[in-house]
């Protein structure tokens, strides 16, 4: 309804591969997923592509598989 506060969660999805490039790990240069983040920008939300979570447990960025 009008007025009413709805709490903000983080968008983020695994975006298809189709037109965009492999995305790799800053820190070790791994490949990985790339997800869609977005924005709001002039009242529409604006997609950005960028690396998931590495999954090399060697990383110092690793982050472990959810579930």
């Amino acid at each position: 309804m009008a007025g009413e506060q709805h709490e903000q969660h983080p968008h983020e999805t695994v975006a298809p591969q189709a037109g965009h490039e492999q995305q790799t790990c800053p820190a070790c240069g791994s490949p990985v997923k790339t997800v869609v983040r977005r924005h709001k920008s002039l009242g529409i939300f604006v997609p950005q592509w960028a690396p998931g979570p590495c999954r090399n447990p060697e990383c110092e960025r690793y982050a472990a598989p959810e579930g």
